[in-house]
């Protein structure tokens, strides 16, 4: 069993940030922040590993006292499976999750910080099918995928991205699965509740650190301020609500990232309305200029 502090994440949850800062906590070099301008934290290496990687790293003579891993990266693993493997193979797993308030934060953040350009990624990397845009959208076929209408992205991604994310993550899955070696914990603790997570991931883990926790507390202010997605659980869910409540809202002064305008179309379709949007490439501002776009599926 390796010496290791594992972190088990998934793209957009801040497990790059999360061994960043258990990295400089057991380390007296001098504090240099990780982040970039949108708010990520890939400008700090660190070990990153896919399972391939975890399970050569496992039966190796490496030892890396902290690295992280996204144990689900395809729809065919079994991410119990995966957990246990991580687990058994070194001294402490933090399984870092989105909770139930930091879904589309962290959905927005898998969308715009993961890769440069996640629309065409999907596709190039043979993710999702160019014929399901080419086939059910006024697309033609040789017209490039990265030149797709904003408003046939945004009906695509509300039928893929929640339900494709889901699935990665197993939703909701530390409801189905514990293990005495692994600790989890929730995205909305690390981000609000910092310095006492991060006893708490010191003490299960019996890492050793070099300096006062309190010393990333400036580090920490510093990422909440590049985060834009903070804030669109609950701008949406109001979105939502004062759309079918016939409640006036307006959210201009609010950026409406992509992701937050197909979970809007999403969520409306499990309450059974429908976006008219045919050439909608402009997103409506407030409720009542939504409202006025939803048409009533029929049973």
């Amino acid at each position: 069993m390796k010496d290791t502090v594992t972190i088990a994440f998934n793209g957009g949850a801040y497990g790059t940030y999360l061994e960043w800062c258990l990295t400089s906590l057991a380390t007296v070099d001098q504090i240099t922040d990780p982040f970039t301008s949108n708010g990520n934290s890939h400008n700090f290496v660190g070990h990153h590993m896919d399972m391939q990687r975890w399970r050569e790293y496992a039966d190796g003579n490496d030892v890396w006292r902290f690295c992280r891993i996204h144990p689900k990266s395809a729809r065919f693993l079994d991410l119990v499976d995966n957990m246990q493997e991580i687990v058994t193979g070194c001294q402490h797993t933090v399984l870092l999750y989105p909770d139930r308030d930091s879904q589309l934060l962290c959905v927005n953040n898998y969308y715009q910080k993961v890769m440069q350009d996640f629309w065409s990624s999907q596709f190039s990397m043979g993710h999702i099918d160019r014929s399901k845009i080419y086939n059910n959208w006024p697309m033609l076929k040789g017209r490039p995928i990265e030149d797709t209408p904003i408003w046939v992205r945004r009906e695509f991604l509300s039928y893929y991205l929640m339900p494709s994310w889901y699935s990665q993550i197993e939703w909701f899955f530390p409801d189905r699965w514990q293990h005495a070696r692994c600790q989890v914990v929730f995205v909305k603790d690390l981000l609000y509740n910092f310095i006492d997570t991060l006893e708490k991931i010191v003490n299960a883990g019996a890492i050793k650190i070099a300096r006062p926790l309190e010393e990333l507390q400036a580090s920490h202010q510093r990422m909440l301020c590049l985060q834009q997605n903070i804030g669109q659980d609950q701008l949406c869910h109001e979105i939502i609500d004062s759309t079918l409540s016939n409640k006036l809202f307006d959210w201009s002064a609010c950026p409406l990232p992509l992701a937050s305008q197909s979970w809007i179309q999403w969520q409306l379709r499990n309450q059974g309305w429908e976006i008219k949007c045919h050439e909608l490439n402009t997103f409506p501002t407030n409720s009542e200029s939504l409202e006025k776009l939803l048409v009533k599926i029929n049973p």
